[in-house]
């Protein structure tokens, strides 16, 4: 899919539009600057629900899910917004990664934002998620735990494989 015709499935309407002044101020809360294709999108969608279809699959090609909530620099919604997403994960969070959107279930989708996996995108399942005990990427990501999952290597690359379902 193109990201044109993505954005144009998300319900933003009601949203400031984005400000690069915005963007550089997250980036600072966040300590580094994003993917430049991740950058892009978020100076042209304000986040909102995805009112479209935009199914993903796994890298071995089968379903996955579909984006349900697009967060971006909005302030007037906290279910849209990075920060509030950031300040207040709905689900166990390390550092290293940023909610970007949720998908029908809930699950968040994210980007790494270390510089090991800097820009990869990843779903993590809420369902076998550590609630009791620390965790750290390493763990999450490990063949042995399987809490967060690979989706795509690159935002852009996430964007293009997502597609609507034949009905």
């Amino acid at each position: 899919m193109d990201t044109a015709k993505f954005i144009a499935g998300i319900d933003s309407a009601a949203a400031e539009p984005p400000t690069e002044a915005g963007l550089v101020s997250f980036e600072q809360i966040l300590g580094c600057r994003l993917p430049d294709d991740y950058r892009r999108f978020l100076l042209a969608c304000a986040g909102g629900y995805c009112g479209g279809s935009a199914e993903f699959n796994w890298p071995q090609g089968h379903w996955a899910g579909a984006v349900q909530m697009v967060f971006g620099l909005r302030q007037d919604d906290p279910d849209s917004s990075l920060l509030a997403h950031r300040q207040a994960p709905r689900w166990p969070m390390v550092d290293e990664l940023l909610s970007i959107m949720s998908d029908h279930g809930g699950n968040p989708i994210c980007m790494t934002i270390d510089k090991e996996h800097f820009g990869q995108i990843w779903v993590i399942d809420h369902e076998v998620a550590e609630y009791e005990n620390p965790w750290t990427l390493a763990d999450a990501i490990s063949d042995e735990w399987g809490y967060i999952q690979p989706i795509a290597p690159t935002f852009g690359d996430f964007i293009a494989g997502l597609y609507e379902r034949a009905t």
